[in-house]
């Protein structure tokens, strides 16, 4: 449906309905009159007469004049005489028309007129802006449409909570990005008690009309007037904006929330401008899901058009910038200005601190990608490198007047008074160690080095049925695919046996290159071409039909020092074999490894650096496994240890690790890690039972509990949940699935891990 001016005067019937603020039932008409417009988008002409303060405009009919009523915006209060109104200020009352569709468009004729819109009976809540205009007075007006998961329109009254920002995109300075700048800021000194002298109080806020610059049109979409008009000195109508919308709408006990964004020119021209350096969705793939600030914001594009370079965190000082303020956070324990005993901190609503100084990023802090990927403007911290984005991470390195370095900051080679020179200095590729390039130094060593990577494969598995002598065959090669010629550049090479792989119980690990070697056979008649056999020292049993289960793994030294590092292999390659000839079984996949590297990438390089997959971490990590001695023992099984390193700092029992971890996601989204349906009751037969050590009074017992008990007590490890699971497991028989299996009292564990909409 087309838009168009119409240079004509047509009758309109306006029908005004009371606002709940007169007291009258909704839906009482207190009068419907005939109204006057000449054209599309200006004025309506209002007989004069009594009205009632507070009336909204209800519904519009049109008869015979080729127009379509799309929404209207105005004030009829504080007037007996609404007439009087007209293109008066910020009272102006305006009307805007659209073609109605002619033969052939949209829906037949007649069809659906009168009919009442639906009612939404479904949850859900999703919203898209259809315009946003700035009339004379400068109040920007908003149509959206708010629907439930099932397409059904929403109307006002279904909504919560509805709240607008308005930026524009600034003009960058030469090196720099453009930035978003809010329209709308308030003073913030009521959040901070103290606030270092001279600190700003200035944050950027939405416009204060709420819900009630929400109006109904009728037609199935909402209208939102600001309250705020634009400052005419900043509005300019060529810029790029982004209007941004914080939404909510609770049902059935539950609250949803949306963040539309809308980016615009008023001058109704193409958007070329924009600003995207991050994706939500890749957030998230350390967070499970952004919600800050009580849940309801939660799209990175959103977040920035309050975290501007105008909004200064009144309780610290620290600006709320997020290119700087979200370096400083995921850097957290490893800022210089941390490491000098300075914490870095926000204080938040109700002056609540918010101490950011032990966060641990979960993998090499120079691995920016991680981050900047994906996104339209993902490269910038390599093309465009600033003051503000390179000294949140080096937050005590001084650019200025080398005269006036505050103690404890290094200077910059060079005093920069604005980003014009940086990205002459540092491009964005190239190794020039003395003028080092974005790419050069923001790269882990592992990706900065010529020829890097080292890789193991299996070739095949041979184990004697007759004496259960086992001989694994290896292909170890460079990054490149060249071979691997001679094992003494390694610093370490082995392999690992496990079984049955059903559920490991037993393990055993053989190094051929390095430090404790085994008396096993290598063959290294084949080195040529990076192929080598090995012959174990330990033997398999013969007289069993399990699965067993051979891994192999590696390391070396490079680099040139002082800037050295563990190579290590991509993945720990893994091989199932029998004795007696029949198909081996491979173990069940439970964790999604790729899922790992999100968050962790190439850090998940343990124990030295040569075991990097946690298929092969299994081997060792398995349900026997414990560590430390008697009453000190724990259990090491896999499933336990990295529930609890993620459960970290909210662990409610003692455990020698990970007590001080904060992990970034929601614990309930079990698919962060696990393949989807792996983690519900009932657990696979195969899954064997977990030996832990308990107080039980003193002294301590060390007992097998089923395979459910060991991992839900992991994560729910009060005093009070590991007593009900231990009484509802007796001798290791799980009877869990009596209540926590799908359609049991308890509910499906698959069902009670997802998080709230």
């Amino acid at each position: 449906m087309n838009s168009k001016y119409w240079g004509v005067t047509a009758g309109v019937v306006l029908v005004l309905m009371a606002a709940l603020v007169t007291g009258c039932p909704p839906g009482f008409v207190l009068e419907t009159v005939t109204v006057t417009a000449n054209a599309q988008g200006e004025g309506i002409v209002v007989p004069s007469g009594d009205f009632v303060k507070g009336i909204t405009i209800f519904a519009v009919a049109i008869p015979d004049a080729g127009w379509e009523f799309d929404h209207w915006t105005g004030d009829l209060t504080g007037s007996s005489n609404p007439a009087a109104l007209l293109l008066d200020g910020d009272k102006t009352i305006t009307a805007v028309f659209v073609e109605q569709a002619g033969e052939g468009e949209g829906e037949g004729e007649g069809e659906g007129e009168g009919e009442p819109l639906p009612v939404s009976e479904d949850p859900g809540l999703n919203v898209t802006i259809q315009s946003v205009t700035i009339p004379g007075d400068l109040k920007p007006v908003v149509v959206f449409k708010a629907t439930d998961d099932e397409g059904v329109a929403l109307t006002k009254s279904n909504l919560a909570s509805v709240r607008f920002i308005l930026n524009y995109l600034e003009t960058p300075a030469a090196g720099s990005t453009a930035r978003y700048i809010s329209y709308i800021t308030r003073n913030d000194s009521t959040l901070g008690s103290n606030p270092p002298a001279g600190a700003s109080l200035i944050q950027a806020n939405t416009d204060s009309a709420g819900n009630n610059g929400v109006t109904d049109n009728g037609d199935g979409t909402l209208t939102y007037k600001f309250a705020t008009a634009l400052p005419a000195a900043k509005y300019n109508q060529s810029a790029t904006h982004c209007l941004g919308g914080q939404i909510s709408r609770s049902f059935d006990g539950l609250t949803y929330y949306a963040n539309p964004l809308f980016d615009f020119r008023p001058d109704g021209q193409t958007v070329t401008a924009t600003r995207s350096i991050v994706k939500t969705e890749v957030c998230n793939d350390c967070h499970s899901r952004l919600a800050f600030h009580g849940g309801g914001r939660r799209e990175i594009g959103y977040c920035i058009l309050c975290h501007t370079t105008q909004s200064t965190d009144a309780g610290s000082g620290n600006t709320l910038d997020m290119a700087q303020m979200i370096h400083k956070i995921h850097r957290g324990e490893s800022l210089p200005s941390v490491e000098a005993g300075v914490p870095y901190q926000i204080i938040g609503h109700g002056n609540s601190v918010n101490d950011y100084s032990e966060v641990v990023f979960p993998q090499d802090v120079r691995n920016c990608a991680v981050c900047h990927k994906e996104a339209s403007q993902a490269d910038v911290y390599l093309t465009k490198p600033t003051l503000e984005g390179c000294g949140s991470c080096h937050d005590r390195t001084w650019f200025g007047d080398q005269a006036q370095t505050p103690a404890g900051y290094e200077n910059h080679p060079y005093p920069q008074a604005n980003n014009a020179a940086c990205a002459g200095c540092h491009p964005a590729t190239g190794n020039n160690e003395a003028l080092p390039s974005l790419n050069l130094v923001h790269r882990t060593p592992e990706q900065t080095s010529a020829g890097v990577g080292l890789s193991f494969a299996i070739n095949s598995v041979v184990a004697n049925p007759t004496d259960g002598t086992v001989q694994v065959s290896l292909h170890i090669a460079n990054g490149d695919g060249s071979p691997v010629t001679d094992l003494t550049k390694l610093s370490r090479a082995g392999v690992t046996l496990a079984y049955p792989a059903s559920s490991y119980q037993t393990y055993v690990s053989e190094r051929f290159v390095g430090s404790s070697t085994v008396p096993g056979t290598l063959d290294s008649s084949d080195a040529a071409n990076g192929n080598y056999l090995y012959t174990m020292a330990a033997k398999v049993p013969t007289d069993t039909t399990q699965t067993f289960a051979i891994g192999a793994e590696g390391r070396r030294t490079s680099g040139t020092a002082p800037n050295t590092f563990t190579e290590s292999p991509s993945e720990n390659p893994i091989a199932f074999f029998t004795t007696d000839g029949s198909d081996p079984v491979a173990r069940r996949m439970v964790v999604d490894d790729s899922q790992c590297f999100k968050c962790h990438n190439n850090t998940l390089r343990l124990h030295g650096g040569s075991r990097v997959s946690p298929q092969y971490c299994l081997f060792c990590h398995n349900p026997m496994k414990t560590a430390g001695t008697g009453d000190e023992a724990v259990t090491v099984n896999f499933d336990v240890l990295v529930h609890k390193l993620h459960t970290g700092e909210e662990m409610q029992s003692p455990y020698p690790w990970g007590e001080e971890i904060r992990f970034p996601g929601d614990r309930r989204n079990c698919e962060m890690c696990h393949l989807a349906g792996t983690y519900g009751l009932p657990l696979p037969d195969e899954a064997g039972p977990t030996v832990i050590t308990r107080e039980v009074g003193p002294p301590a017992v060390t007992e097998l509990v089923s395979p459910a008990t060991a991992a839900c007590t992991s994560c729910h490890d009060s005093e009070e949940f590991v007593a009900h699971a231990m009484a509802q497991a007796p001798g290791g028989v799980d009877t869990c699935i009596i209540c926590h299996s799908v359609g049991q009292c308890a509910g499906d564990l698959a069902e009670s891990h997802q998080i709230e909409p």
